[in-house]
């Protein structure tokens, strides 16, 4: 992570002036994204093994209690993700536009990166 974080910083990518990519309706992404989210294992494992522990049966039905939980993941992951993907979309402009700041993003990814990176390895050797 610290090696793609460096590589990041130092880079000078720009974003392209090329068309926008081939055109499918909305309905079509749409489908493409919920049939990739339905194959990725990695949901199903996260919810296996993370949301037994917060089921009571003290605190009424466990199949009320999955479904709360459920809608209440679906609500915040549409909200986040639907959040991100119309910021991403309007930014394009501005990037396209204004090189500097795709390189001032780019960089600002690689030092974050290259920071997560070594507190992890701080943390690994004082708890060590």
């Amino acid at each position: 992570m610290a090696f793609i974080g460096i590589t990041l910083m130092r880079s000078s990518i720009t974003v392209g002036q090329e068309g926008p990519a081939g055109s499918r309706s909305a309905w079509k992404a749409f489908r493409q994204g919920f049939v990739t989210c339905l194959i990725n294992p990695k949901a199903y494992l996260f919810v296996l093994a993370v949301y037994p522990q917060f089921l009571k049966p003290d605190y009424g039905p466990i199949w009320m209690q999955a479904t709360v939980m459920g809608l209440l993941t679906v609500a915040t992951q549409a909200a986040i993700y639907g959040g991100l993907a119309i910021t991403a979309g309007r930014s394009r402009n501005l990037l396209i536009a204004n090189p500097r700041a795709t390189i001032f993003a780019g960089r600002a990814a690689g030092l974050l990166l290259f920071a997560v990176s070594v507190f992890t390895a701080w943390e690994g050797l004082r708890a060590a």
